[in-house]
């Protein structure tokens, strides 16, 4: 029998047999969160946001290689009392041009949505997930990818989330691409563009991915909060899903900036086709001086890593501060249904102790709020004050 080698840091706990033939890492990440808004107290009670504490994510993965060319992973998130699955895939690494996973995974689509929770600058992500989380996320398929070390290309067809509900009858399908190239891509300097694409069927509930009900488009103002402001409720007769967007990002030294397009047309069964548009646009400025990791193989930033960890002792130390704002908006107002549009600033303030561990403070304001009267108490009806959210965040994950 092969040594076995174990390690304990800051990337987790992992094994290694002598040949490298088999490797394994034990890893996880907690999220505890906390969100109170202001301005909603004008909106009937049923509509009101919900504010107070919540363990966001709590998630253990177990991740690695079997036989050199085969990397795994099983992630599993415990929030909210319940199990869910998120990472459950293979891929096969044995060729030099191309890497092809298998099983549940992130479909191919935004470089918002494919970047981590752990590395996001900001608690929420965008309004452009209002048209890209609920359809393109996570589900059982097939994925193809090729890469460099400035670039990426993948293709992808997916059957439904594995925690689709089933209806009586045929589950949905969809395909996604989306293609990176850095152009200028050093440590201290960066220059990302992007493009995908995606296309799903709804199945035979007309839900485009799983579920009971007819299609959702909608945005919460916070994880908690149950408060949507923009919100294509129940949308009927939905055939397909097309979406397409573009991206980009510049980071020189401790400052960069990133945003995103997202156009999507929904086909319904005899009804006018719809289409919603968001975008956001984003900027980051490291006030200790260091610059965002950056991988071009994936087209994505990871996570900031501190200079200097915080410490009180005799190595102090104060990690990383980092200040961010975004603005997007997002509108989902087309033909007959009135989902509503929004605009949005958003402040964040982040502590990076470690690379294991860091605070989140978000400062959020909804402006320019069209619901077309959902909400039954508005002052102004179809035309809301704004509403703030504050959001506070402890994340550890290694």
């Amino acid at each position: 029998m092969d040594d076995v080698s174990v390690k304990l840091n800051k990337k987790g706990l992992q094994f290694a047999t002598a040949d490298k033939q088999f490797k394994l890492k034990i890893g996880a990440r907690l999220h505890a969160d906390a969100s109170f808004h202001g301005g909603d107290n004008d909106l009937d009670s049923g509509e009101r946001a919900t504010n107070g504490t919540e363990i966001r994510r709590a998630r253990i993965y177990l991740k690695g290689v079997m036989w050199e060319d085969f990397k795994y992973i099983s992630e599993f998130d415990f929030a909210d009392n319940d199990v869910a699955v998120k990472d459950l895939f293979v891929t096969y690494t044995g060729l030099d041009w191309l890497e092809l996973t298998v099983g549940h995974q992130k479909q191919s689509i935004s470089m918002e949505l494919q970047e981590s929770s752990n590395d996001i600058m900001f608690t929420e992500r965008s309004l452009v997930n209002t048209i890209t989380g609920h359809a393109f996320d996570r589900a059982i398929g097939i994925h193809a990818k090729s890469k460099g070390k400035d670039w990426s290309a993948q293709i992808g067809a997916y059957g439904e989330s594995v925690g689709a509900s089933k209806v009586a009858g045929d589950e949905g399908w969809g395909m996604t691409s989306r293609v990176t190239y850095s152009p200028i891509n050093t440590k201290d300097q960066v220059v990302h563009l992007g493009a995908y694409g995606g296309f799903r069927e709804t199945n035979d509930n007309n839900d485009i991915l799983n579920g009971t009900k007819n299609t959702d488009i909608k945005y919460e103002t916070t994880h908690l909060s149950n408060l949507y402001l923009t919100n294509a409720n129940d949308i009927a007769n939905a055939e397909n899903l097309s979406i397409a967007g573009f991206e980009a990002a510049y980071m020189q030294g401790p400052f960069s900036v990133q945003g995103e397009y997202a156009q999507s047309w929904l086909s319904r069964d005899g009804a006018p086709t719809l289409d919603f548009n968001a975008f956001y646009v984003q900027t980051g400025w490291t006030l200790t001086g260091e610059s965002r990791s950056y991988k071009g193989s994936d087209g994505e930033f990871k996570r900031l890593k501190p200079a200097k960890n915080f410490s009180l002792g005799s190595n102090s130390g104060w990690g990383a501060l980092e200040l961010a704002a975004r603005y997007d908006q997002a509108d989902i107002n087309s033909e007959d249904v009135n989902g509503g549009s929004e605009k949005a600033v958003t402040v964040a303030l982040n502590w990076y102790l470690n690379e294991n561990l860091r605070v989140m403070a978000d400062y959020r304001r909804a402006f320019d709020v069209s619901n077309n009267g959902t909400f039954a108490n508005e002052t102004d009806a179809g035309d809301l004050e704004e509403i703030d959210a504050f959001s506070l965040r402890g994340q550890w994950a290694f």
